[in-house]
């Protein structure tokens, strides 16, 4: 089982006199963002207020609004680059002592692509990729990120931007050979709004029956492969499962077998955010975020067990 470390060891080992430098930093990036977002909303009701006595009173709330908006906007942007160089610094710290990356940008790649063909993720018209972890755990090579993505709804008026995913993007290589693809998702799931309801873009899929009960009543299962589906997904490994989306306080949780990776999908809440403008809250976000990184190490291991013999 991987260790993970704690934050006393992280502050002595020069993580402490970093945040220390970057002091002047953040002071500076709390004082624009006020200002910036107070200064805003000051601004855009002045705009209204003006507007109004000039007789405009039908752009005087448009206007004002308009105004409040970009300089609240704008001010959430200050706020966020220094955030981001704050994670970079302490979450890339975490990465480090365990022999692996961490970057606060990410990339989606051919995990993603296999998710969206076999509907591990709703459809969605943006995404938005953050907090990449790559590297191996005890031999394990993996690859993980938040994902969030949303669609627009609506029209006119009532257009609105709704988040239809926000949690991780999970790959590993996984322990046991397969040749075939399973996909797992959470019973309900109605493939029959995408047409043929076993063909994901040439990849045939038929519904397995499985020797866990409860695993079937909680989950649909499919794959190309009937004996290496079952293989795959023996009792004791559904209880895994089962535990899974409890352990992460997650929901919705997917998972494909293909390529001989395991990709897993799960709504969750925004996770890793151990930065914040405040330095008092330093130590209470790096040991959240340990947590939760500690917390996808041990799911890694639980889920990628080595071969039967």
């Amino acid at each position: 089982m991987i260790v993970a470390p704690d934050v006393n060891s992280l502050m002595e080992n020069g993580l402490s006199d970093w945040l220390n430098s970057q002091a002047d930093a953040r002071a500076k990036a709390k004082e624009k963002f006020y200002w910036t977002g107070g200064g805003g909303i000051v601004v855009g009701l002045l705009v209204a207020v003006i507007l109004l006595i000039l007789g405009a009173q039908q752009f005087a709330m448009f206007a004002g609004i308009f105004i409040a908006g970009a300089f609240i906007a704008w001010a959430m942007h200050i706020r966020q680059q220094m955030i981001n160089a704050l994670k970079q610094g302490m979450n890339g710290a975490i990465a480090a002592s365990l022999g692996i990356e961490y970057s606060v940008t990410a990339f989606s790649g051919n995990e993603f692509e296999l998710a969206k063909q076999f509907r591990l993720v709703p459809g969605y018209d943006d995404a938005y990729f953050e907090d990449q972890w790559h590297g191996a755990i005890n031999g394990t090579d993996f690859l993980m990120y938040e994902a969030k993505l949303t669609e627009e709804r609506g029209s006119g008026k009532s257009r609105r931007t709704v988040t239809v995913f926000q949690g991780i993007v999970l790959r590993f290589q996984f322990a046991r050979p397969f040749l075939g693809t399973t996909l797992i998702r959470r019973e309900g799931f109605k493939f029959t709004l995408f047409g043929d309801d076993k063909s994901f873009d040439g990849v045939t899929l038929e519904r397995l029956n499985m020797v866990d009960p409860r695993f079937e009543a909680e989950f649909d299962i499919y794959g190309n492969d009937p004996v290496e589906g079952r293989y795959l997904l023996h009792p004791a490994y559904c209880e895994r499962l089962l535990a899974l989306e409890q352990e992460m306080r997650g929901a919705k949780l997917s998972a494909l077998f293909s390529q001989g990776d395991l990709i897993v999908t799960m709504h969750t809440d925004k996770m890793f955010e151990s930065a914040s403008l405040s330095a008092d809250e330093d130590r209470a976000g790096l040991a959240k975020t340990i947590d939760q990184f500690a917390s996808i190490s041990q799911l890694i291991q639980l889920l990628n067990e080595r071969p039967r013999g």
